[in-house]
């Protein structure tokens, strides 16, 4: 895959990661009766890893983390950690809406080995640019872990936009990276070209990431990597020799599959996703229930197709 990971302590005293390449957005496995499922995360973090992708995001936008307690979700940063070894970075997403307990989640993770925590403007109370601003100089202030900035407008309400972004990424030295899912390659563009070197932009929409590394873009946090990480990565080191005609087609390839996923709230039919490939992670945990038998049907035609080919 070609992945680097630096790390090295800058003057501020926080440890500083490279994220490039293929980042798996990870699913959180849940039994059948929907308690935590630590030894099926454990069994697909080594799948990811023997993959070849360049990095683990868990509790991101698959992984249900709004579903979990937070005992639930140190235990999943614990099996992680387990597993990984240090053979890559781990990102690690906070949605929790209280400053106080972000800041605590922030530094329970990075005792625990996570290598970033990325974060939104919290849900609903739809952040302005400044509001966010003023949560990242309280978080970057007392919380020593580097950040992913997460820009989802249509998780959030908010599309921070590429000049509040890159204005954030100049002012605060521990955003190492900007996972972009706002769907402008306009925007990818302007972030990609003002970003210093020591943060790297990621693209978290699966069917823009050719266009993405095309426009800037170093990699990305992908959730169509749980199911099938090696076309992913092929895209990627497809990329990064010139292969054009592999990228393309391999991008193309996927575009079916990630429109019918994009009919149900994620994870939904990424779990269906991993049913096809055989390797199942347990339902969704309510509110987050079954897709309709339609859609379960439109995904295993395109699913077989693109296993096919």
């Amino acid at each position: 895959m070609g992945f680097i990971m630096t790390l090295n302590f800058q003057p501020e005293g926080f440890l500083m990661v490279e994220l490039r390449g293929v980042i798996t957005s990870m699913l959180t496995p849940f039994s059948e009766q929907y308690s935590l499922d630590d030894e099926t995360l454990a069994q697909e973090l080594e799948y990811q890893l023997q993959a070849g992708v360049d990095g683990i995001c868990i509790l991101g936008g698959t992984g249900e983390a709004l579903s979990l307690n937070p005992s639930e979700r140190l235990r999943v940063v614990d099996t992680t950690v387990d597993v990984v070894k240090g053979r890559v970075p781990i990102v690690v997403g906070c949605f929790i809406p209280i400053e106080s307990e972000i800041i605590e989640f922030a530094n329970a993770i990075r005792d625990r080995g996570a290598s970033a925590m990325m974060l939104t403007p919290p849900a609903f109370y739809k952040h302005n640019a400044r509001q966010f601003e003023l949560l990242l100089e309280r978080i970057s202030s007392q919380a020593n872990i580097p950040l992913v900035l997460f820009n989802s407008p249509s998780r959030v309400g908010v599309n921070l936009g590429a000049e509040n972004v890159i204005r954030y990424v100049n002012r605060f030295p521990n955003v190492v990276g900007v996972k972009e899912s706002s769907g402008s390659l306009k925007e990818v563009i302007q972030m990609g070209q003002a970003f210093p070197s020591r943060c790297n932009l990621l693209q978290g929409i699966d069917d823009a990431f050719l266009p993405s590394l095309a426009s800037g873009a170093t990699g990305g946090i992908m959730a169509f990597a749980g199911p099938m990480p090696t076309i992913l990565s092929d895209i990627f080191s497809s990329w990064q020799t010139s292969d054009n005609q592999t990228a393309l087609q391999k991008q193309l390839s996927i575009v079916p599959v990630m429109k019918i996923i994009g009919r149900e709230p994620m994870p939904i039919l990424v779990k269906e996703a991993m049913n096809v490939v055989g390797r199942p992670m347990g339902p969704t945990r309510p509110p987050l229930y079954q897709a309709s038998l339609e859609d379960k049907k439109a995904l295993w035609k395109e699913m077989e197709t693109l296993l096919v080919g």
